[in-house]
């Protein structure tokens, strides 16, 4: 799986090996806690992994249903097998309770519970819904006006749009997508346009109605027809502290969105790094990953 990981300044072949087989427990099965379980496990430690789902994959499960992403779902499902193509123990509908923790007694604990959205403090929030829940069966009414015109906002959009849709995205930023970068972000926003969806930067949500959206730019306010409003503002950390704590004197790592919501690549590399320090004295140090990859 090391060619999985992409940017590493190391050559894996290289890293000495641990100093003896730990019991890890893996708190999340989204990219971060299936790199790490497959890492530590090739490295000869004992895996556990618990997922609170049903299922593997965590946050990429909308790829199974987005018409743009079969490379995306690919990779997914390509951690998923090379999981359970391995000896590791892994119980979904598990929820790592710090009660589970402290009775589990892991010599490792790799905490990687992610991220979940942000509900900003929008007036009429109550008439919108979160743009994930296009991908949990959310029924999405002809017209859509989408807040935040990040990267969900604009991928989740162009999903519609692509289904029929009539979207419009709001966005108070210079420009969509800002957090893109390079030819993917420039290829976004020219399939954004060639298939009729709308964006408005510079643009402010001042309260969601019924109905439609109140907004204000630099042309006044105006109101914004919608049959769904749907918004995609950021996304949280999920608090981890009580299970850091009940780990009590085990090793702990925190990895993937555990640190800060980021890309998958971000992800996957944090669950590497954390996999490769495992019951190793001189910890992996190098100054891009500090930070991404956080030993208790």
């Amino acid at each position: 799986m090391e060619a999985t990981i992409s940017g590493l300044s190391i050559d894996p072949a290289t890293v000495p090996a641990a100093t003896k087989s730990n019991k890890v427990l893996v708190i999340g099965g989204g990219p971060a806690g299936l790199q790490a379980a497959i890492t530590a496990f090739d490295r000869g430690h004992k895996v556990t992994l618990v997922e609170k789902k049903g299922n593997l994959g965590g946050l990429l499960y909308f790829t199974d249903i987005d018409v743009d992403k079969p490379d995306l779902r690919n990779f997914k499902n390509v951690l998923i097998r090379e999981v359970e193509k391995r000896d590791i123990d892994v119980r979904l509908n598990t929820e790592a309770t710090p009660e589970f923790v402290k009775e589990f007694g892991a010599d490792t604990v790799i905490i990687a519970t992610g991220s979940l959205p942000t509900c900003p403090p929008i007036k009429g929030i109550e008439n919108a819904h979160q743009a994930m829940e296009v991908y949990d069966g959310l029924e999405v009414g002809k017209k859509v006006v989408m807040i935040g015109g990040g990267l969900v906002g604009c991928e989740t959009g162009l999903h519609l749009t692509k289904l029929g849709h009539e979207v419009t995205v709001v966005e108070m930023l210079d420009r969509v997508a800002n957090e893109a970068y390079g030819s993917y972000r420039e290829a976004l926003v020219w399939e954004m346009g060639n298939h009729g969806m709308k964006s408005m930067p510079k643009t402010k949500c001042l309260e969601i109605l019924p109905n439609g959206v109140r907004v204000e730019n630099a042309d006044g306010e105006q109101t914004l027809e919608a049959d769904t409003v749907l918004f995609a503002l950021g996304m949280k950390t999920v608090p981890y502290d009580e299970l850091k704590a009940a780990a009590g004197d085990a090793e702990v790592f925190i990895v993937g969105d555990s640190i800060k919501p980021g890309q998958v690549d971000q992800c996957t590399r944090s669950g590497y790094l954390a996999a490769i320090d495992i019951a190793r004295p001189e910890k992996f140090v190098d100054h891009e990953y500090r930070g991404i990859i956080n030993p208790a």
